[in-house]
């Protein structure tokens, strides 16, 4: 149902703060930043026709009503958008599944930014209102006078938590936090209204309201929360509808209703991209007998469950997406095929920074727009903004952005015939992509490889013979926790087709280093090498924050799980709880027949190495190397030389650091010039026999890919604008070139190489392969 939408424009001089916001502070100086990059000479605020408007403005007195398609506040004085007009786009098309109104702010952001600005679809999904206690006020205040007894109105806050996230998302499209929002309703299933949201200037922007209950507790086994209606401890969730909802009644979902719900989603976007939350926290280092039941004692069976360091909704939310997902892709419903982004939480807290200072103003902009930080008087008396997370606005949450799988560094491997193969995850499968011709940037259409459950990130190993061994995670989705678990599943290259396409036998499972299924969820992406003799070591991050691994000798049967302590400098940052090492790892064999294994613990990289060919991996001793804030990628150069390449915390710059074959001493070659960005960084080594070289790529501040190349280590980086998904891949062609391969946010994968084997050649351009199926 189509609501008829007005503006309501403040009458209040500009600078006076309202009654609404008594008690709120001044805005602090990025804030104040903000307002000089847009500022505003007239106030808006979308607000609905007939009663509830009309109550507006027979309480306050101070209101005038204008019609919809009144011209937008004046922005002459420098504020400009930022977003791309819909109709210039695009085959892209992104949805975001949220559980309360800040996540995207704070966990998918930049990457939320780029897909709003891109001008290609970017719908929010946002499940829950995020009523918490209905207390709307910054929660430093009431640490400060705990005796006193804040206001609480819970439909209030709902309803200026969405006044935040639109002013965000306004923000980021077009410069301003006041551009115009379309209010309506739609009915994703049949007798089930949601609020929806549309950017009336950029329409691709919109916000969809589901409005359900949140837990309204970090961990507490609540049975009325997503958790709750997933694991069957409710049969049906309400809805709190805010303030002036347009939305004509509260409703209770069953859980395949909210499944339903997200599956029409899907098919009314048809989205390349889907992010969502975290699907596998890392939990508690101590749990609570009862549960963080309180004196209540235990819950009820079903939600007997692990604490993690994060928020519930952000788990159930994302159960929830993924099993609509799957869902959504089992119909065939779509012949789009889609990337999936699962992001770290409340977890980024506890890890280093991550983002430089490029992509950190923004995102606290965003975030403390959302906050209400700036003390703005958007015209509506619920409010305008969080103000409760104001105190953390530019806190932990917003230093980093964290996908929760790592990225592997060999999604891209040379089959026997010498063509280069691309495999990556969509629809919950693998795909993948070959040569037309060895050494030539032509590929083929994606070839779907059977199976499904995969998400995350998908590993080829090329063995002895020239085949090729892919690695991926199994997930196995159930209302039954004890029936939820994860798994590594492995499946080998069985020859060509008709086509020249490589084929693969079935997917087989080598299982998880943990038994209990709960345990298996946490469970980290296989990380894989082959040595020299044909032997496959798979190391995954297990339960206890340390590492597991399984071998198998060339022609041989695959070893049991075998378990390892953390090393010296695993342990966690000060006042801060065991998290063990970040997913990630790094392998490298080196020439005297030793493997060594590296992680990046939050505040050193740590190794684990073999004690001699054929020996078990063991704990290390220390590196002395600086801290990382991402995964650790490392290369066994030619000379005997271990490589590891990262980043460091806070600068988010890139570090290449040496250990040279026989010495006991790490050292740090050189820092990159800042490349921006954040995420994995990964290299070949180039040219070895000659004049070695170094090639490296990684994202940049843009989304696009950056590459970096040069006899030695090289110094400056040569940026690409393509947006791409996850990490690039990066592989030695046919005649030794270093290749650098993305998969963009639309499904087409692009290439790159350089024109001779030698580091110093030029790069080609990036030209675009045959796209995925697009249709919108």
């Amino acid at each position: 149902m189509l609501l008829h939408v007005w503006s309501i424009v403040q009458r209040q001089p500009l600078g006076k703060t309202s009654d609404t916001q008594a008690g709120v502070g001044r805005a602090p100086p990025a804030m104040r930043n903000i307002q000089e990059m847009a500022p505003i000479t007239r106030r808006q605020a979308l607000w609905l026709t007939g009663g509830a408007a009309a109550t507006v403005l027979g309480a306050a007195g101070v209101w005038q009503l204008m019609p919809s398609d009144s011209s937008p506040t004046d922005n002459s004085g420098g504020g400009t958008g930022t977003a791309q007009k819909a109709g210039d786009l695009h085959a892209a098309s992104y949805v975001h599944v949220i559980a309360h109104a800040d996540d995207g702010l704070f966990f998918h952001n930049p990457d939320l930014r780029l897909a709003i600005a891109s001008g290609a679809p970017a719908v929010t999904v946002c499940l829950t209102g995020g009523e918490s206690d209905g207390v709307n006020e910054p929660l430093i205040l009431r640490r400060k006078d705990k005796g006193k007894k804040f206001p609480s109105n819970r439909a209030n806050f709902v309803r200026a938590r969405m006044n935040g996230l639109r002013a965000a998302h306004a923000y980021m499209a077009t410069g301003r936090w006041d551009a115009p929002w379309t209010i309506d309703t739609e009915e994703l299933v049949p007798g089930f209204q949601v609020e929806k949201n549309t950017l009336r200037d950029f329409p691709n922007v919109k916000i969809y309201w589901m409005e359900l209950q949140e837990a309204r507790a970090l961990v507490a086994p609540r049975p009325v929360s997503l958790r709750g209606l997933w694991v069957g401890a409710t049969a049906t969730l309400p809805t709190l509808l805010p303030t002036e909802s347009p939305v004509e009644g509260q409703y209770a979902y069953s859980r395949q209703n909210l499944i339903d719900s997200l599956v029409r989603i899907f098919s009314q976007y048809n989205p390349t991209v889907v992010r969502t939350l975290d699907p596998s926290p890392i939990h508690r280092p101590a749990q609570d007998p009862n549960f963080d039941n309180g004196k209540g004692g235990p819950p009820v069976p079903s939600l007997r469950l692990p604490e993690y360091l994060d928020h519930q909704d952000h788990t159930y939310a994302t159960y929830f997406a993924q099993q609509a997902l799957n869902e959504f892709w089992a119909a065939a419903k779509t012949t789009q095929h889609t990337s999936v982004e699962h992001y770290r939480g409340y977890i980024n807290a506890n890890l280093p920074n991550n983002l430089g200072p490029v992509l950190l103003g923004p995102k606290q902009e965003a975030t403390q727009l959302y906050s209400w930080s700036d003390d703005r008087d958007c015209g509506d008396p619920a409010g305008c903004g969080d103000l409760k997370v104001s105190t953390y606005a530019s806190g932990p949450w917003s230093r980093s952005t964290r996908t929760t799988a790592p990225g592997s560094t060999d999604w891209v491997a040379q089959l026997s015939d010498g063509r280069l193969a691309a495999f990556a995850l969509v629809n919950g499968g693998a795909v993948v992509w070959t040569e037309r011709r060895a050494g030539q940037d032509d590929w083929n259409e994606p070839i779907r490889i059977p199976g499904n459950g995969l998400f995350g990130e998908i590993s080829a190993v090329r063995r002895p013979d020239g085949k090729l061994t892919l690695f991926a995670v199994r997930t196995t989705l159930a209302q039954d926790a004890t029936k939820q678990f994860r798994e590594v599943v492995t499946c080998a290259q069985t020859g060509f087709d008709a086509q020249q396409a490589p084929t693969f036998g079935a997917w087989q499972s080598l299982g998880s280093p943990e038994n209990d299924p709960l345990k298996s969820i946490e469970m980290g992406f296989p990380s894989v090498l082959a040595d020299g003799n044909g032997t496959i070591t798979m190391v995954v991050r297990n339960w206890a924050g340390s590492i597991s691994y399984r071998q198998q000798p060339a022609n041989g049967a695959w070893s049991g799980w075998t378990s390892v302590a953390p090393p010296p400098g695993s342990g966690p940052a000060p006042r801060q709880p065991w998290v063990g090492v970040q997913d990630g790892l790094g392998l490298a064999a080196t020439p005297d027949g030793n493997l060594h294994v590296f992680g990046a613990a939050t505040t050193a990289v740590v190794q684990w190495s073999t004690n001699g060919p054929g020996t078990p991996l063991r704990p290390g001793q220390p590196t002395g190397l600086p801290a990382s804030c991402t995964p650790v990628s490392a290369l066994a150069l030619q000379d005997g030389t271990i490589r590891l390449m990262y980043r460091e915390p806070n600068s988010a710059q890139v570090i290449v650091a040496d250990l040279p074959q026989g010495s006991q001493s790490w050292r740090v070659t050189d820092t990159l010039d800042t490349v921006g960005g954040y995420g994995r960084v990964v290299g070949v080594e180039v040219n070895p026999s000659s004049t070695p070289g170094l090639v490296l790529a990684t994202r940049n501040n843009l989304g696009g890919v950056s590459v970096a190349a040069a006899s030695g280590v090289p110094a400056s980086w040569a940026d690409g604008n393509r947006f791409h998904v996850h990490v690039p891949g990066i592989a030695l062609d046919a005649k030794g070139r270093a290749v650098v391969v993305a998969l963009g946010s639309d499904g087409t994968l692009s290439s790159i190489r350089k024109t001779r084997a030698s580091a110093d050649s030029p790069l080609t351009q990036w030209p675009t392969a045959a796209p995925i199926s697009h249709s919108n």
